[in-house]
């Protein structure tokens, strides 16, 4: 038995230095052993405290909350930073190579706040803001539909959508599109939209079917999951990735039986209104703003 622990000490020890020096017999060895095992515990610990290598702790977290973790960062950063694998080792090694260039480039990557990185902030995302800014949505997103693929629109809500001033009766919206690939695996980057469209006031109600509406008709994919941390992850201070990984396989709810009518759609859902959000789209210029980026794209086609 003696013998055994002895050559399993043998190899916990094989970073102080020859097995032959150190009387294993010794209670005094074994725990000098121990204490400086803790020792060097709990100095990784207070270096993931310690405000410079906060900023290496999120660095990593940013890349890990995105499904790219620590040993592949180095294949996924922009060659130009000449960064390999033994870059990352660990936390000092990582502290060696981080500069502003790698840190901006990760924040613009994947559209994180450096204040946030820089650990003085809670935020994590920049988000965007499109309450009666329909049309600022229109033009940002019809951008990333002309020059990507596989766009998603999260739509999130909690419980049931319905007209009455009480209860949880919101939603929030999340886009997501690829960014590159690590292997064969895509990698995404997220945008959080901040307003809390409230499904009880018609104004809120009616931009947020008009959203639906146009991202059906920009051909982007629209998900709807009910998700507690919803308000979170509109305000950008969380990682969405997870909390999508963990959704259901199934969707939860579907966003488009809100903008169809019965002859579409046996599932519709409040289609007294479905006309009035078609000819309120109309009045705010909605339509016809997608319609001329359409026309204006053709022309460079």
């Amino acid at each position: 038995m003696f013998n055994k622990m002895k050559k399993n000490l043998k190899i916990k020890i094989g970073n102080y230095g020859d097995f032959n020096t150190f009387n294993v017999n010794s209670p005094t060895t074994i725990n000098q052993i121990i204490v400086e095992d803790v020792q060097r515990s709990k100095l990784i610990e207070d270096k993931k405290n310690d405000a410079v290598y906060k900023v290496v702790k999120r660095f990593i977290e940013v890349y890990e909350n995105h499904s790219i973790m620590q040993n592949q960062i180095p294949f996924f950063i922009d060659k130009r930073f000449g960064l390999s694998l033994k870059d990352f080792v660990d936390y000092d090694s990582i502290l060696k190579i981080l500069n502003d260039d790698i840190i901006n480039w990760t924040c613009e990557k994947f559209g994180v706040r450096r204040e946030w990185l820089d650990g003085i902030d809670n935020q994590i995302y920049w988000y965007k803001s499109y309450y009666k800014e329909v049309h600022a949505f229109i033009r940002d997103t019809y951008n990333l539909v002309s020059t990507r693929e596989q766009i998603t629109m999260y739509v999130f809500k909690y419980g049931d959508l319905r007209l009455e001033e009480d209860g949880d009766h919101n939603i929030v919206f999340l886009l997501r599109y690829p960014i590159g690939k690590i292997n064969s695996r895509h990698v995404y980057k997220y945008i959080p939209i901040s307003t809390i469209w409230r499904w009880s006031y018609w104004r809120s109600r009616y931009q947020a079917k008009a959203i639906i509406y146009l991202c059906n008709d920009m051909g982007i994919n629209v998900k709807g999951y009910d998700l507690i941390e919803k308000e979170r992850i509109a305000c950008g201070e969380v990682f969405p990735e997870k909390l999508i990984g963990e959704m259901p396989l199934g969707l939860t709810w579907y966003p488009e039986d809100y903008i169809d009518m019965w002859s579409q759609n046996d599932l519709a859902k409040e289609i007294e209104e479905t006309n009035k959000v078609k000819k309120y789209m109309e009045k705010e210029g909605y339509i016809e703003c997608l319609e001329k980026l359409k026309e204006n794209n053709k022309m460079f086609l």
